[in-house]
């Protein structure tokens, strides 16, 4: 494992743990040279802050530092079944009848080397919707196992895999998951390193790499390659990873809506619109479980009425966006025009099936006339295609970076792409990727 860096955010939780929390030393923490910054038996806090933070580390710190409390398996499922029993929506997700029998025992048998057990509790000390996150979706993906009746080995990989997808973001700046304010591309970027992060801190342990490190690592890859970080499609996608990731889609669509400010839609709806993402056999088992959330939303939003401008204006933007992406000038760049056409026609294809035809919006407009419900479900519907563009557009832009070309010749299409991804930055009704 990568020693941490000066600019390691993480050292700063750690730190602040320990002023609540008894964190100590449990040998000395030297840096690269040899020297000693903290002899063994110290007590951590944030005076020691600037000491380790400007210095990079022999070791990691998880190896150096014990706490009390720390998060065991068995403390997994204890906070599991809290969780459920706080959140009347969780086990309605999950089925309570499956909850004894395939979700907690899985939990309970995760091995947790010391460092990664000692990163949980960071996780659970210092960021606790994190850490709620990370059992959702260990639960969801369990839960879906169970219904497509995956080995026990299998089932504990995707388990161990769950329980760990996320914590490459504790080495991250905490504002870049400021949900109130639009992210730069630049910051996304660095939200995209999060997968690679955990791979490389679980490829150290034999107990968890190769087998669990790469799921984590392809948690956010896609069947129809528009995910990240490599891009990878079809069958390169691990089966574990693909369902991680609809999990994920679930628990944050379906469970953490009203902390994402995505308003309230048709669950059912976003994930079949996702099938072509992760694939029907991982969407499917989900869709059944979404509709026991979808049975008890009221007719219309908790955020009022659909504004009929607002959405008249989206639609028109989508025509336009998928109108002007015709006519870039995308020659010599066949790899990233493959990708920009493929998702768009897809998309095109989408709005399609939805009964959209992103040629003529305003005839839509009309036939929805004053329907309420039926204004609110396209409202999410369209929000939906711009997060696929969306999607599209920064992963496009992350893709044409790495290729080498005279300036002149990138200037159509990186013109196009970081045009676009401003304008979809302005209606961005996530605000965070997923």
């Amino acid at each position: 494992m990568n020693s941490l860096t000066q600019a390691d955010p993480y050292v700063k939780q750690v730190t602040s743990l320990g002023d609540n929390y008894e964190v100590v030393a449990k040998e000395d923490i030297r840096n690269t040279e040899g020297i000693s910054l903290v002899k063994r038996g110290t007590r951590i806090d944030s005076s020691l802050y600037e000491r380790l933070v400007l210095h990079k580390l022999l070791r990691p710190l998880d190896e150096s530092l014990s706490v009390a409390d720390m998060v065991s398996p068995l403390g997994l499922v204890v906070d599991a079944k809290r969780l459920l029993a706080s959140e009347p929506a969780l086990p309605q997700v999950v089925d309570t009848r499956s909850i004894q029998r395939d979700l907690l025992p899985p939990l309970g048998e995760i091995r947790l080397e010391h460092p990664l057990a000692f990163k949980l509790t960071v996780c659970r000390e210092q960021s606790i919707e994190r850490y709620h996150h990370l059992i959702r979706v260990a639960l969801i993906a369990l839960y879906t196992a169970s219904r497509l009746r995956w080995s026990r080995d299998d089932v504990q990989i995707l388990a161990t895999a769950a329980i760990f997808h996320d914590l490459g973001e504790l080495h991250l700046d905490p504002s870049l998951f400021d949900r109130s304010r639009l992210l730069t591309f630049k910051e996304r970027r660095q939200i995209y390193t999060h997968p690679t992060i955990a791979f490389l801190i679980l490829k150290e342990f034999s107990a968890y790499h190769p087998r669990i490190s790469q799921v984590v690592h392809q948690h956010h890859e896609r069947w129809d390659g528009s995910g990240y970080p490599a891009g990878l499609a079809g069958d390169d996608v691990l089966p574990a990873a693909r369902l991680l990731g609809a999990a994920e889609l679930l628990a944050v669509i379906g469970l953490e809506r009203d902390k994402t400010g995505s308003g309230l839609f048709s669950t059912v709806d976003v994930l079949n619109l996702n099938t072509g993402r992760f694939g029907s056999e991982f969407i499917l088992p989900l869709i059944e479980a979404a509709k026991h959330l979808d049975r008890d939303l009221p007719v219309s939003s908790s955020h009022g009425a659909v504004n009929r401008t607002a959405l008249s204006v989206r639609l028109n933007l989508l025509k336009e966006i998928l109108q002007e992406a015709k006519q870039v000038d995308m020659a010599g760049q066949e790899e990233v025009a493959d990708f920009i056409s493929s998702q768009l026609q897809r998309l095109a294809e989408m709005a399609n099936r939805c009964g959209i035809d992103l040629n003529a919006p305003a005839e839509l407009m009309t036939y929805l006339g004053d329907d309420e419900q039926a204004l609110s479900e396209w409202d999410v519907l369209v929000g939906e295609m711009f997060f696929l563009l969306q999607n599209t557009v920064r992963e496009a832009l992350r893709r044409w970076e790495r290729v080498e070309m005279p300036a002149r010749d990138r200037e159509p299409l990186d013109a196009w792409l970081r045009h676009t991804e401003m304008v979809l930055h302005s209606t961005d009704i996530y605000g965070h990727p997923r």
